[in-house]
């Protein structure tokens, strides 16, 4: 099968994963206690305007309705609308995907060459000062929750000795400078578990691959150790590694939930946080779906890859 029919038949299998994703979010957030009409109008609202809220977004329609009603519009490139904020959910997703997008590319384009090299470099020195050090400090990263980080992130550098702003969101295009002091503090929180992650697993990759007797014969001919641990051993410790670093970006979206409420960044993380809690159905289903496209995107990217690192690889 050559790799233009595979991507095809990999594009037509997301449509009934996106089917799924979506019927197990509407069950999911249809199952949630609570009533969100109530919770937007108050603790004693009016029973006329609450009914009228009721009717005017189907909420007293049999679910299987709701459902297909919903559906029809998905179908139809609808995503949904947000009734606590009156608003398509297209429109809010695009508004917050600028502080998202910049805080998960910055990030990991700090983290995926950081942890490049401290895994080859552990992996050169294997059980040797800089590999314990190196993995010690990747079990130190991979070991914080994102929220502790951040606030003792905070509590230093923002309370202690002012150096960086607690929190805030500045654009690039608005303020270059302004910007990066606002997002030293969350990049730096969501960048040190991915860059612990990749570090790990480039490590044990590359470990692996040192071992393999094409390097003992390589160095039996005299070659460079940096040629061997480049040229020869990275590439192949890179297949692997793929695999981790695709999936390492829907680990970036589920930590800008928390990055992004702890640091007040008005990105679509926040948005999804405080859509769970009006229980904005629109809006929580709507990411959901965004989110599964990303994650199936990147899953894809992953795949056709490994032709391209590897040219062992056919698609038949």
């Amino acid at each position: 099968m050559s790799l233009y029919r595979y991507t095809i038949r990999r594009l037509l299998q997301i449509i009934p994963v996106l089917f799924g994703v979506f019927t197990l979010t509407f069950v999911m957030v249809h199952s949630m206690p609570g009533n969100p009409v109530r919770i937007l109008l108050g603790v004693s609202p009016s029973q006329q305007l609450a009914d009228e809220l009721i009717r005017q977004y189907g909420f007293d329609q049999p679910l299987w309705k709701q459902y297909l009603d919903y559906l029809w519009r998905l179908l139809q490139g609808n995503i949904g609308e947000s009734f606590t904020r009156n608003r398509p959910v297209m429109e809010l997703m695009l508004e917050r995907m600028g502080p998202t997008v910049v805080l998960m590319g910055v990030s990991y384009l700090i983290a995926l060459p950081t942890a490049l090299l401290l895994g080859v470099y552990a992996a050169a020195r294997h059980n040797r000062m800089g590999d314990h050090v190196s993995r010690f400090l990747g079990l130190a990263g991979l070991s914080t929750p994102n929220f502790w980080l951040g606030l003792m992130l905070i509590f230093l550098l923002s309370y202690e000795f002012s150096i960086f702003p607690a929190s805030g969101y500045v654009s690039p295009l608005e303020d270059p400078v302004a910007s990066a002091r606002h997002l030293v503090l969350p990049i730096l929180t969501l960048a040190t578990a991915q860059t612990a992650t990749l570090m790990r697993m480039t490590r044990s990759s590359m470990v692996e691959e040192l071992s393999q007797d094409y390097v003992e014969t390589a160095r039996a001919f005299g070659l460079p150790e940096r040629r061997i641990l480049l040229r020869h051993a990275f590439r192949n410790a890179l297949l692997p590694l793929i695999t981790i670093i695709g999936l390492q970006l829907s680990f970036l979206l589920d930590g800008s939930v928390v990055v992004e409420q702890i640091f007040a960044i008005p990105g679509m993380g926040r948005l999804g946080y405080n859509g769970l809690l009006d229980q904005d159905y629109g809006i929580i289903i709507g990411l959901n779906i965004f989110f599964a496209v990303l994650f199936l995107i990147g899953v894809l990217l992953t795949d056709l890859a490994y032709a391209y690192i590897d040219p062992r690889i056919r698609y038949d």
